[in-house]
């Protein structure tokens, strides 16, 4: 992540996802106050179920070579997921594993697998601190005799490091009192083999050119960085849709019934969009928050969670929100679908 600073589907796929704080800046803008919490049911059949509980991988992301404007992150966790997919292992060395826990179900056309890894090996790699300003001219480039190169034209492991900082800096939106005198800064850590491959690493670049912008490129630092080897090969979950559910229904499924009319009221405004508590002295929504906490999510992190639960006659993914009420927070699930179901 770069720093700022001195240097020195109709239905969406994947739901397993949080609120984002962006979002909550859109309802703030609006005039809307943050909701305390939220319930949304949607009945599913068993396509729908195995598409909430899985991230989409679409051949094209296996089979584009290409680095694109995605986060560092998710180029790092395609990248593993290709390799992995069609050699059926792939090798990684990184400070920590790209994929985290291993609890991510990935479906490509109707096959589900998760990607398991092991340490293997270790090595030493480099961190190295960039800095980019683009406070500079091309006369004045011209005048010192630097060294440029287009963006384009960079090796493809240069190209993925500085592809978040340098979007960034070229944003049309961006103002002038964004960006300080003396530039950013981006770290960067290349395990020994990508090191070989950069030519940003070595220093051989005084500026790049990226959408005509010209911006000044300096190594600030390069320090030794223990790294892992990670080995990663996918390990099948389901062969299809129907199996796939099958086993979502069979682990997470509850039924949920004898409600009173006022948790039922609740429930009933979920089916048919999402009910919000306006406070945390919404005795009905607590009521709900009880009996999904005596359950098992299919996922859930601190403040949200996705159950599956039976309600009549009919099965609904269900995605609960509840941040303000401090007593239902909780650590992810102990039993994740990849485990679950493989």
């Amino acid at each position: 992540m770069f720093n700022i600073g001195h240097p020195g589907r109709g239905r969406m796929q994947t739901r397993l996802v949080i609120l984002t704080g962006a979002a909550l800046c859109l309802v703030a803008l609006v005039g809307c106050s943050q909701p305390a919490g939220s319930l949304s049911m949607d009945a599913v059949n068993d396509t729908e179920l195995a598409d909430d509980a899985s991230t989409a991988v679409s051949q094209q992301d296996l089979e584009v070579e290409e680095f694109d404007r995605r986060s560092r992150s998710e180029r790092a966790q395609i990248a593993v997921l290709r390799r992995a997919v069609r050699n059926e292992s792939a090798t990684v060395t990184a400070p920590e594993p790209p994929h985290g826990a291993n609890e991510t179900v990935y479906q490509t056309d109707d096959r589900f697998y998760a990607l398991s890894y092991t340490a293997v090996d270790t090595a030493t790699g480099r961190q190295v601190t960039y800095r980019l300003d683009p406070n500079v001219t091309a006369a004045a480039a011209e005048e010192t005799g630097w060294t440029v190169a287009d963006y384009g034209d960079l090796p493809p492991v240069d190209r993925a490091a500085l592809s978040a900082p340098v979007s960034y800096l070229s944003r049309d939106s961006l103002d002038e009192d964004e960006i300080p005198s003396e530039g950013i800064e981006e770290q960067q850590v290349y395990a020994p083999a990508e090191l070989n491959r950069s030519a940003a690493a070595g220093g051989q670049y005084d500026a790049i050119r990226y959408d005509g912008m010209l911006i000044e490129l300096d190594v600030v630092s390069s320090e030794p960085q223990p790294l892992t080897v990670y080995r990663y090969q996918p390990r099948p979950v389901a062969s299809g849709s129907e199996s796939y559910a099958a086993c979502l229904r069979d682990a997470y499924a509850f039924e949920l019934s004898g409600l009173d009319s006022e948790t039922r009221a609740v429930v009933t405004e979920a089916t048919d969009g999402t009910y919000r508590p306006e406070n945390t002295s919404d005795t009905a929504f607590r009521s709900v928050l009880d009996r999904f906490h005596d359950q098992t999510a299919v996922s859930a992190a601190t403040t949200s969670g996705s159950w599956l639960v039976r309600y009549d006659g009919r099965l609904y993914w269900a995605d609960l929100r509840y941040a303000h009420f401090d007593e239902y927070h909780q650590t992810a699930t102990a039993d994740p679908p990849a485990t679950v179901c493989s």
